[in-house]
This record gives structure tokens, C-alpha cells and sequence, in this order.
């Protein structure tokens, strides 16, 4: 009963955070704002106490980039939505926690829902986040648990290789695509690392856990192939088609995105197939294991039956008057060589099953 409930607590961590109780849910903390403005020349990063100052920010820069760290701050939520002309229906898709992948068009911005993958407590937790492109802005959403995967872009951009206020909010898009897309690889690796150590333990030693850690191997697999395939078609469709608010230059970055997903997806295809013979290996490793137990009594029985008649029949007690009787009755060291005469028969029958090759797995 524990492991059920132990799996079904990990299947819902595997979606997302499990739901506090309503006597002990605290209130929302307030969300997190990072203004980073670009124009031609320079960038400039800030965090937001007031977030009046948005509309001051977006008149002022070329190109912003808001990063919203906090689903569930309502105001916030609702002053961009004001500021940024954005719809309560788009903004309830960029903050809901289970929403799936997706590419929607919002008017005169464009919706791009993906899932960032992190571990929590060795399960995999995929994480959403919201993106809002505009003509010349973008807006990303995050859960405050989320790891900060774009914080490789913000140092790209403080160093000067990424001119975002002559390139445009939609090369930072691809470039925030990117790193979701590649902090996939690591978590893939580590996956490749524990398929290696579930062979060696399906093979030498197939116990219950192990074949708890394969179907956990397989539980995970399966919520990256959740959030991959759909991020797939998002990617193929910013990088092919003609989408709203993405140049040429910026597809060519979604183009390359998207086959990374492609290489990410015949890699996690190649391990599911590896968990699937893996517990293969394990039931047939489980199978030789009770043979060599039903082996092994079967050989304690048949070294046991000879010595059994013996006994049996010195144990029957006749007279010893009668010339019929067993021998060695009135001998003084016959239970000696009783005792002798069986233990020649063990050891010729051990040595017959041995020279067949009955025992040598054991040896």
C-alpha cells in the first residue's frame, strides 16, 4: 500500500506540484518582474518594484523583454494585460500550470506555450512557460519553482553577442526556445547513466525495486514525450510557416530548434525501447533465477531419495533370527558403514550431476 501511494504521489509531482490542502494553502506571494530594454547600441536590466512602470519602459525601449517569475499574482497578471493590450483568455493560457504546448494567435500577439524539464527528488517535473511576442516586445511567464534556464541568454546578452535592438523581439524568442529545448539534453543523459545501472541490476540482481526503478525510468520518459511532441509542432510551425511577428532571420533559429527536438526525440525513443527490454531482461533474469532455486531442489531431493530408501528400509525392524533379515544387523560397526555407504552414493551422484554439467552455474 505504501508503493502505491509513493507512485501515485510521484505521478502527480511528474505533472506538476502537488495541491496544498486548503487549510494550510498561503497566500500568493507577488510575482517577480525583469525589465531588460534594448536599442541599437545598449541593454539595460532592472527589476521592477512598481509595475506602473511598464508603460514608461515600453515607450522607451525599442525592444523589452518582461520576465514574470509567479503565475498567480492576479494584479500583475491583469496590468499587463492592460499595458500590453493582451486578453483575459491569453493570459489564463500563459499562467495555467498543466497547459499543454501550443503556438496561438492573439490579435497582434502571438501565444507560445512550451514546458522547461527539471528533476525533483531524482522525478522528472515539467514546468510551464508562457510566452507573449509582440512587434517589439516579449513577455515570458514562469512558475516561481521553475530552474532559470535563460539566464545563459541574459548573459549572451550582457556580453554584448546578441544585439536584441537591431535583431528583434522574435530572435530573443528563438533564442528562449533554444535554451527550454537544450536543458532537455542534460536531463536525457542522466537518463542514459540510470538505464546502465538498471541493466547491470536486471541482470545480476532482479529484485522488486529494480523493477520499480524501470517502470519509474518509463513513467518519466513518458512525461518528456508529453511535452516534447507538442513543442515539436510549435517549433515547425514558427520556423516553416508564415506566423505573425517572425522575421526570416529569426526562423532560420526556429528551423534549428526544431531539429534539435527532432535529435531529442529519436534519443528518448532509443531509451523507451531500452526500458522496455530492460524489463524484458529483468522477467527473464527472474525466470533463470527460479529455475537454478528449482534446480538446486530437485538435485537436494534426488541426492536425498537413495538415502532415504536406506534408512527406510534398516528402519523396518525384522527379526534377527530369520536368514532373510537385512545385513549387518548384528555387526557391531554397521551403522558405520551404513553411514559410509550413503555418503559414497552423495558423492557419486554429485559427481555424475556435476561431470552432465547440472551444477557448473553455481561453480
Amino acid at each position: 500500500m505504501a508503493t502505491r501511494r509513493h507512485r501515485r504521489r510521484r505521478s502527480r509531482r511528474a505533472q506538476g506540484r502537488l495541491p496544498a490542502s486548503p487549510a494550510t494553502a498561503a497566500p500568493p506571494r507577488p510575482a517577480i518582474l525583469r525589465l531588460l530594454g534594448c536599442d541599437g547600441e545598449r541593454c539595460e536590466e532592472t527589476t521592477l518594484t512598481d509595475p506602473a512602470a511598464l508603460a514608461a519602459a515600453r515607450s522607451r525601449w525599442p525592444v523589452i523583454w518582461i520576465d514574470v517569475e509567479g503565475l498567480d499574482d492576479g494584479p500583475v497578471n491583469a496590468l499587463l494585460g492592460q499595458v500590453f493590450e493582451i486578453g483575459d483568455l491569453a493570459l489564463e493560457d500563459a499562467t495555467t500550470p498543466d497547459e499543454r504546448p501550443k503556438l496561438e494567435v492573439f490579435g497582434h500577439q502571438l501565444l507560445v506555450a512550451v514546458r522547461m524539464v527539471r528533476f525533483d527528488d531524482e522525478a522528472i517535473v515539467t514546468d510551464p512557460v508562457g510566452l507573449f511576442l509582440g512587434d517589439r516586445h516579449l513577455i515570458t511567464f514562469r512558475d516561481r519553482h521553475t530552474h532559470d534556464g535563460f539566464e545563459g541568454v541574459r548573459q549572451r546578452i550582457r556580453s554584448g553577442r546578441t544585439r536584441l535592438g537591431r535583431e528583434g523581439a522574435d530572435h530573443l524568442c528563438a533564442l528562449l526556445l533554444d535554451a527550454v529545448v537544450d536543458g532537455y539534453f542534460p536531463v536525457l543523459e542522466k537518463f542514459g547513466e540510470r538505464l546502465e545501472h538498471l541493466e547491470d541490476d536486471a541482470i545480476d540482481n532482479p529484485t522488486r525495486d529494480a523493477l520499480g526503478r524501470i517502470h519509474d525510468v518509463r513513467t518519466d520518459l513518458m512525461t518528456l514525450r508529453r511535452a516534447l511532441w507538442p513543442t515539436r509542432d510549435v517549433l515547425h510551425a514558427l520556423g516553416r510557416e508564415q506566423t505573425p511577428f517572425v522575421g526570416d532571420h529569426a526562423r532560420q533559429h526556429f528551423r534549428d530548434c526544431y531539429d534539435h527536438t527532432m535529435e531529442l526525440l529519436d534519443l528518448m525513443e532509443g531509451y523507451r525501447e531500452i526500458s522496455s527490454d530492460l524489463r524484458d531482461i529483468y522477467l527473464a533474469s527472474l525466470n533463470n533465477r527460479m529455475n537454478d532455486v528449482m534446480k538446486l531442489l530437485t538435485v537436494i531431493a534426488t541426492v536425498f531419495m537413495p538415502l532415504t530408501f536406506i534408512t527406510g528400509w534398516y528402519g523396518m525392524n525384522f527379526d534377527t533370527a530369520s536368514p532373510w533379515n537385512l545385513p549387518l544387523l548384528r555387526f557391531p560397526y554397521g551403522s558405520l558403514v551404513a553411514a559410509a555407504v550413503m555418503v559414497l552414493i552423495t558423492v557419486a551422484m554429485v559427481a555424475a550431476f556435476w561431470r552432465r554439467g547440472w551444477l557448473r552455474r553455481w561453480h
